[in-house]
């Protein structure tokens, strides 16, 4: 059985990121952008993986608008660490309290 980190909470970024990872999404931090209103994802992923979070990451190399070639991360956890991760009642009580809360923002 794998251990379950700390859980952030739910109004938070960290949350934000962790949700779209627990729910199965490769994210990267120019997509964060949009997602969370904020360039600082990646700090927000190095918390989460020092409160143990396994989360990994693989860099790609993406041509931009400007035809430049960049590196970017894209950030995931692996298929094995989730499907034990989402036996745990705390996590999947995350899920329902973080759905939960920004389905009341949006509606």
């Amino acid at each position: 059985m794998i251990h379950v980190p700390k859980l952030p909470s739910v109004n938070t970024h960290k949350a934000s990121i962790l949700y779209l990872l627990l729910k199965g999404h490769r994210i990267k931090n120019k997509e964060m952008w949009g997602h969370i209103d904020t360039g600082y994802s990646a700090s927000r992923i190095s918390e989460l993986r020092s409160d143990l979070w396994l989360i990994d990451d693989i860099s790609l190399r993406e041509v931009t608008k400007e035809k430049k070639t960049v590196v970017v991360k894209q950030y995931f956890i692996k298929n094995i660490h989730l499907s034990e991760i989402l036996r745990d009642q705390n996590v999947l009580d995350f899920i329902a309290k973080y759905e939960a809360v920004h389905m009341r923002k949006a509606g």
